[in-house]
């Protein structure tokens, strides 16, 4: 009867450990979510083969390499917004007939 037992809480105690063994791996290889910066109007994107992006922020006219995944910024902007208006001391230009 305790070799019954031992086999059973063996073979209980195995399973429990293959289980999260199996659940860190399936964590490990589960997809990273985009980052913000990916839909920024600032954002310079590029795609790699392997399927790896880097990107970088033109934000204020520099291009800054963005070394980590950015998950609020103060200067987020959507893609979809119309582009900023040009400020200047530029004349209008008189339209042709």
């Amino acid at each position: 009867m305790l070799e019954l037992v031992s086999a059973v809480l063996l073979a209980l105690i195995w399973q429990t450990i293959r289980e999260c063994i199996r659940a860190g791996i399936r964590k490990m290889r589960a997809p990273k979510p985009q980052p913000i910066c990916a839909d920024c109007f600032y954002a310079h994107v590029q795609y790699t083969v392997n399927a790896r992006h880097v990107i970088s922020c033109t934000y204020s006219g520099a291009l800054r390499p963005m070394k980590l995944d950015v998950l609020y910024c103060t200067d987020y902007r959507t893609r979809n917004m119309p582009r900023p208006a040009v400020v200047g001391f530029v004349r209008e230009i008189a339209p042709t007939e």
